[in-house]
């Protein structure tokens, strides 16, 4: 049932399943635990995401690789990694301070800039908070959350975390498949579920979080759109913008929120996500990824190998010139202020200038 289930889910994520194989349906028990392998070929690897750590840069991806770059994304080499499993998103919030999350409910962090890694999480614990959280929550109450995180225990380290937001190095959250959702008031070191406080009943994939102004935002699956006007105690569904999925968000200047997703839907909301109006992408084709500058545009990138950019007031994206189009997955600036873009086929630098002294993470 899992891997019928993981491999419409690693489609939708914009990760073909031709790309990892059987794979990516094997990261289970015991995977977690093992380095990630030194590899001549990490660098050409499936990389899933990139961020600046100051002037330097990191990218995560498959087999648990993280690769980083000194010199602007010229060269990259790969630094260790404690798991095997693959990595899907990596974030800092300023140039030591770094998480990344991925398969099998791994968070990592870094407190020198992606240079060393430890484990803070696993889906085994994961799922241990999980049952312990649902027993103490509803006192018997409610036996449809316990069954659930029960079956959590019960199959295993095998629900990826998807994305990850740090509102400092003690306050964050991540997210992930089948409605995981923890935060943590420590930096890390210990972590508390959220299930109960979100409202998502279906337990329906969240893809993404994203700071917006004084709120928190959710996205997901089937048009999932939640919000928190408390600082994360508590998200509130709101209608979506459509009834696809939600991959993520990019955030402007002036708190207007950008929301893409499948087969090149984009929308934008300037009322806190209350009401949304379409955008024009040009072609139909799923966007994987966003990035906001300081003049208050945006990049959103697409699986064939597009960069779309959206300033102030545009409803209709215009096309960068990017010299070789590849299945993009994520993007940043690094210092000199080239677009950094990582992709299935490893990490593309390109020499196009966007004007910004300091890149969105």
């Amino acid at each position: 049932m899992y891997s019928r289930h993981i491999k419409a889910f690693m489609a939708s994520l914009w990760m073909a399943t031709m790309v990892y194989g059987s794979a990516a349906l094997a990261q289970t028990i015991g995977l977690p635990q093992q380095p990630a392998i030194h590899s001549t070929m990490a660098t050409q690897s499936v990389m899933l995401s990139v961020a600046r750590a100051g002037q330097r840069l990191v990218a995560v991806g498959e087999r648990g690789f993280i690769i980083v770059s000194d010199d602007n994304g010229a060269t990259w080499r790969q630094v260790g990694s404690p798991v095997s499993v693959t990595l899907v998103k990596v974030r800092f919030i300023d140039h030591n301070q770094g998480w990344a999350v991925g398969h099998a409910g791994i968070v990592l962090h870094s407190a020198d800039g992606g240079m060393t890694w430890a484990k803070q999480l696993d889906g085994i614990q994961a799922a241990e908070i999980e049952l312990e959280q649902a027993r103490r929550d509803t006192d018997g109450q409610a036996p449809e959350r316990l069954s659930l995180a029960q079956q959590l225990m019960d199959e295993g380290p095998d629900k990826p975390l998807l994305d990850l937001l740090f509102l400092d190095a003690r306050n964050g959250w991540v997210v992930g498949a089948y409605g995981l959702a923890f935060v943590t008031h420590d930096g890390g070191l210990s972590w508390q579920s959220i299930r109960s406080s979100v409202e998502n009943p279906n337990g329906l994939h969240l893809y993404g979080i994203a700071q917006v102004g004084t709120d928190v935002f959710m996205t997901g699956e089937q048009g999932t759109l939640l919000r928190s006007s408390d600082t994360g105690q508590s998200f509130e569904a709101l209608p979506p913008p459509y009834e696809g999925t939600i991959f993520g968000l990019a955030v402007t200047d002036n708190h207007s929120i950008l929301a893409f997703g499948l087969r090149g839907k984009a929308f934008e909301s300037r009322d806190r996500g209350e009401t949304w109006k379409r955008l024009d992408t040009l072609q139909p084709v799923t966007l994987t990824s966003g990035l906001r500058l300081d003049d208050g545009s945006v990049l959103l990138a697409d699986e064939s190998g597009r960069v779309l950019r959206f300033a102030d007031g545009d409803t209709q994206a215009t096309a960068l010139q990017i010299p070789q189009s590849r299945y993009f997955t994520g993007m940043t600036q690094a210092a000199n202020g080239d677009l950094i873009i990582s992709s299935t086929r490893g990490m593309l630098s390109s020499t196009l200038k966007v004007e910004s002294s300091e890149p969105s993470r």
